[in-house]
């Protein structure tokens, strides 16, 4: 199969690889479409440190760190329903092992034995069954690589934030899952949603999913943020891995006020009487919530997508990705497999 093999910072040839052997309790899937996360970016830009151990988060593996993955499932491992083979699914990346207390509570993510399903920019790509769920009906594949990333992780944070009607949030970084905070924010009936982000293209997305938008830049941002929610916010969601924009995320919060950080560390105020914590991915539990608001369009990726590039053109879909904020959102790397 083919597969994007890093060559340098920045750089990545399409080479010929073995395809993924496909273990008991896994399946084969044919990768349709793998969108780039913005935490690909870092280990992209590093140099190459040799080969990385099949099947773990490693940039230098084939397939590098590409886990926002939509396909077909075309082979099944001993233990899978082979009927299941011809499924169209997306992945959720993140798995667990299955049999400890935290994963049979639907609480994966925390799971001790926890492992990313990965290597998604190639042909095909090894998943654990449990985790390829079927695709919702009338979503292509590009979009339903999103579902991981920009619907699960956002989605799961606003719940564990316990956003509750007559909230007032503030979500730093209006980005692809920042936007995902602004849209569950509103679902879950805050009565004022504010981004905040120095790209002006990320704050029109969001106005136009009904939040209001600051420039993060402007020296008077974050007086104007304490006026529109008469002291502050109630809950602070923060999208942005800087420890800059962290620490003024946490210092806008009010006393006794709820924040959740889906990148960057969490910010601690001693005996500051602020509740902080990090949130990574998405319980299994909370996705049929989830997948119900995909369901019912109050959570809608339809213009999340700005590019898509074949496989062979992976540098340039990465270079994208990573340059032009302003006219880039969310870019997709997608096979055809009709060669």
């Amino acid at each position: 199969m083919l597969a994007a093999k890093k060559s340098g910072p920045g750089r990545a040839d399409v080479i010929e690889v073995a395809v993924p052997e496909v273990t008991a309790g896994h399946v084969l899937v044919q990768v349709r479409a793998c969108a780039i996360c913005a935490s690909d970016l870092p280990e992209w830009s590093k140099p190459v440190s040799g080969s990385g151990k099949p099947g773990e988060w490693n940039a230098d593996n084939p397939g590098l760190t590409g886990h926002e993955i939509a396909g077909e499932i075309v082979s099944a491992g001993e233990g899978v329903d082979h009927g299941r083979v011809g499924e169209g699914v997306w992945i959720d990346a993140i798995a667990g092992c299955g049999h400890c207390d935290l994963c049979r509570d639907g609480r994966q993510t925390l799971c001790k034995d926890v492992s990313i399903v990965s290597q998604g920019f190639a042909e095909y790509a090894a998943a654990p069954a449990q985790q390829c769920r079927p695709i919702p009906p009338g979503l292509d594949y590009p979009i339903a690589s999103l579902i991981f990333d920009m619907a699960g992780t956002p989605m799961s944070a606003v719940k564990l934030a316990g956003v509750i009607p007559g909230d007032s949030v503030a979500v730093w970084g209006l980005g692809p899952v920042g936007l995902g905070l602004v849209q569950g924010s509103l679902i879950a009936g805050a009565s004022t949603v504010i981004g905040l982000d120095p790209v002006a293209s990320r704050r029109t997305r969001a106005e136009a999913r009904g939040a209001s938008a600051l420039d993060s830049m402007l020296p008077d941002s974050l007086s104007r943020l304490q006026e529109m929610t008469q002291g502050g916010p109630t809950v602070v969601l923060c999208s942005v891995a800087n420890q800059m924009a962290c620490r003024q995320a946490f210092e806008s919060l009010r006393f006794e006020g709820r924040m959740v950080t889906v990148a960057g560390f969490p910010p601690a105020g001693g005996e500051v009487r602020k509740w902080v914590t990090g949130s990574w991915g998405c319980y299994e539990r909370d996705w049929p919530e989830v997948l119900e608001h995909l369901s019912s369009r109050r959570f809608v990726l339809d213009d999340y997508i700005t590019h898509t590039f074949p496989l062979s053109e992976i540098e340039q879909a990465f270079d994208i990705r990573g340059r032009d904020l302003e006219g880039s959102f969310k870019v997709v790397v997608t096979n055809d497999h009709r060669r």
